[in-house]
């Protein structure tokens, strides 16, 4: 299913009509999309399209060149073998091209994983020969260390070469009900704290089934796809991945700050620093500081979060009980879910959702165009959202609860907003599970 990569696909459509060569990047985690947006791009063009799998060179190159017969003339393609990448890179630049030929390498660091020096020599063959051909080459990886250090980064072999590159992220909440249309809103907002918005996790879920039902089968059960891949995604990116993955499960259950994942894993705050730094290049966590902070890069209030819904999910419910699910005892994590994951999962993608609203849609909840929205908080209280301009400021909190009294939340909010000294007008909202479930009531 293609949904919501429209403004990509614009980027893609908009390289293919210039006339000189192009080069586009596109990288991204695993499974949020990157095959699919490329196969809706070439379609109906001309194309030859490679994934590139972990077995030897010379099993990609054999593929390769059966790539390349399909393309070209039967009687060019009869007797047509290569001895290296590099030679069927120069027989492309030599076709006569009536039209662009978009040139496709999926899952290229497993290339460059195979043969050291590959991108060197992609770089030589692009500036020669593929950069003056009627061309638009597309590499897209999944390993985002390796596609910085062959393409991205300012020391890799490919840099400077590439003419657009996509960052493929997580979809949106909204589209959610795209993928699964038959579920009610609260369904939708258990669905968003476990599964994500990865496309290939969202089609796992079977709708026909109940929540409780689908987390067994597809994520408890240890013969399930879902089962294993916070491990698949972690080893793919990090070859020790021990402190790394001690340091996300803490982070999980809710060790938010330096000092308290520190405090969790007997360790140093020292000793964190280059995991988590390395965490924050693969895109796996964020690192926030509150919105109203001059300096970002100098708070020392910085809190670590998990990027991906699912990812925290799982090393919650999943990688720390391990000992249960390996032997079968499913209805011990079933407990703990009963009992926790609407306070620590639902209640924290709810807000998310809120953020994520406030960004996409202002009208809806502002006067004003907000200049910065985020969270806000200090050594002893929190609000869940800041939102201003020059002149005005907004501040939100979100609940989800099915009974609640707004006024008084509404007055500990105004009271918790006097620790902000602001000139600014200053109004207050609270957003809830009601609001969410009953837009326009």
């Amino acid at each position: 299913m293609f949904v919501n990569r429209n403004d990509e696909l614009k980027v893609l459509e908009s390289e293919y009509v210039k006339k000189s060569a192009t080069f586009s990047v596109i990288y991204g985690r695993r499974r949020v999309g990157k095959t699919a947006l490329i196969s809706e791009y070439i379609r109906d063009k001309t194309h030859i399209y490679l994934y590139a799998t972990e077995g030897n060179i010379a099993q990609q190159l054999l593929g390769f060149t059966k790539q390349i017969k399909a393309f070209v003339e039967p009687r060019v393609a009869k007797n047509l073998s290569f001895e290296s990448f590099t030679d069927a890179f120069e027989f492309l630049a030599e076709l006569p091209l009536d039209s662009k030929l978009i040139l496709v390498i999926d899952e290229y660091q497993n290339l460059c994983k195979l043969e050291k020096g590959f991108s060197s020599s992609l770089q030589r063959v692009w500036d020669l020969y593929l950069s003056k051909c009627n061309i638009h080459l597309i590499l897209c990886g999944s390993v985002l260390s390796m596609m910085h250090s062959e393409v991205l980064a300012y020391n890799a072999p490919l840099y400077g070469r590439r003419t657009t590159n996509i960052h493929l992220k997580a979809l949106h909440f909204k589209y959610i009900a795209t993928f699964l249309p038959n579920l009610s809103p609260e369904e939708r907002m258990n669905v968003y704290a476990s599964f994500g918005t990865i496309p290939k996790y969202l089609n796992e879920y079977e709708s026909e089934k109940g929540f409780k039902e689908n987390i067994v089968e597809k994520i408890l059960d240890k013969n399930a796809y879902l089962y294993s891949e916070g491990n698949f995604l972690l080893k793919q990116e990090i070859a020790d991945a021990g402190n790394y993955f001690a340091i996300l499960e803490s982070i999980a259950k809710g060790n938010t700050k330096v000092g308290a994942i520190a405090s969790n894993l007997s360790k140093p705050s020292t000793f964190l620093t280059p995991y988590l730094q390395k965490l924050l290049e693969l895109d796996i966590l964020v690192k926030e500081v509150p919105v109203t902070e001059t300096n970002p890069l100098k708070s020392k209030l910085g809190r670590y979060k998990i990027k991906d819904k699912f990812l925290n999910f799982w090393f919650y419910y999943v990688y720390k009980n391990y000992n249960y699910l390996e032997v079968n005892q499913t209805e011990v994590v079933l407990d703990e879910l009963e009992l926790n994951f609407n306070d620590r999962f639902v209640s924290f993608a709810f807000e998310d959702y809120v953020l994520e609203d406030m960004l996409l849609n202002h009208r809806k909840y502002f006067s004003f165009r907000p200049h910065k929205i985020g969270r806000w908080w200090n050594n002893k209280e929190e609000i869940d959202i800041v939102a201003f301009d020059d002149d005005n400021i907004c501040f939100i909190e979100c609940k989800w609860q099915n009974s609640l009294k707004r006024d008084k939340v509404k007055e500990d909010l105004i009271r918790k907003s006097s620790i902000i000294k602001t000139t600014k007008k200053a109004s207050f909202l609270v957003v809830t599970k009601e609001d969410y479930l009953n837009p326009t009531s």
